[in-house]
């Protein structure tokens, strides 16, 4: 006979009477969660299943709600997740002697198994410090075969010290077995050689500061000595005195004798640093690609990012 909600939640309900005989705090806060799964299960079965979960977090030794939270999961598709809870529960039940929940894992899982999708991960280029990760969860380098998967949308991710990580999302579909080949990580470089490119590109923006700084700098005499020659300015005991016109084209010719000053100062320093940087750092091998990229890097216990691409 299939199991259905409430034979489900009658098991979880006398693993919650037997939890109060202790009165144990836990198991009390697992009880009123498990009371407001309940009543949420006619209108919201998401929330319903949430309030199962917390509840099962709170008393993990309760095997009747680890029975409803894996029917939960059974009623939202998630049957590789739902498999694994049912199973747990048949082996805390063999164990304890508990018949009833004995079948009504045992029953589910006769139904379940056949549907349970399985992927495989096969890595072109086996590495040192893979790390793979299917849907954010680590899996073993040595068990990337038949891996049990919950049907629909998933993605695996695929990582090694010093390579750009492999991302793919695919779907799959209830009792179906799918293979994906993972390729040749691309290789990094060390962000040393980003400091080669960095210098060049400084150097070539300092160069253009300060030639632009020359032709305002030009410019700006020109049109200085324009107002000189067109008889709107005169010098006078060492002061310039210009006429309506002459006066703002003379000022002009100032401002951009500043400026020209000032960018030209500014691109030389920026030349001088940058050609430090692009002597000095190191140049990249000549296979290397044309582009870099700051890219996270993935490994079984960390997270950061690297330097990827070629100069």
């Amino acid at each position: 006979m299939r199991i259905g909600w409430h034979a489900g939640l009658a098991l979880a309900a006398f693993a919650a009477a037997t939890g109060r005989a202790h009165a144990d705090p836990q198991v009390e806060k697992a009880d009123q969660l498990f009371a407001e799964g309940k009543a949420l299960m006619a209108s919201n079965l998401v929330q319903a299943c949430e309030k199962f979960e917390l509840s099962l977090q709170y008393n993990p030794a309760a095997i009747g709600t680890l029975l409803n939270v894996a029917l939960c999961d059974e009623k939202l598709g998630k049957i590789a997740s739902a498999v694994t809870k049912f199973s747990d529960a048949r082996n805390r039940a063999q164990e304890q002697g508990l018949q009833e929940h004995l079948r009504a894992a045992e029953q589910h899982l006769a139904a379940l198994e056949p549907l349970m999708p399985h992927l495989s991960i096969q890595l072109t280029e086996p590495l040192p410090d893979t790390a793979v990760l299917v849907d954010g969860h680590t899996v073993a380098s040595d068990s990337l075969q038949g891996i049990p998967i919950d049907p629909g949308e998933r993605v695996v991710v695929v990582s090694a010290v010093g390579r750009l990580p492999y991302r793919v999302q695919f779907v799959i579909a209830r009792a179906e077995h799918k293979t994906i080949v993972v390729p040749r990580l691309a290789r990094s470089v060390t962000v040393t050689s980003s400091w080669r490119r960095i210098g060049q590109i400084t150097t070539i923006a300092g160069s253009a500061a300060f030639a632009t700084s020359i032709g305002l700098a030009v410019y700006g005499r020109y049109l200085h000595n324009q107002q000189f020659d067109h008889g709107d300015c005169v010098h006078h005991n060492g002061v310039d005195i210009c006429n309506a016109v002459g006066q703002p084209n003379n000022e002009r010719a100032r401002t951009l004798g500043t400026i020209g000053t000032y960018l030209g100062a500014a691109g030389l320093v920026a030349a001088g640093v940058g050609g430090y940087l692009w002597y000095r750092s190191p140049r990249s091998t000549p296979d290397a690609d044309k582009k870099l990229a700051i890219v996270p890097e993935l490994t079984g216990s960390s997270l950061g990012v690297t330097a990827i691409g070629r100069f």
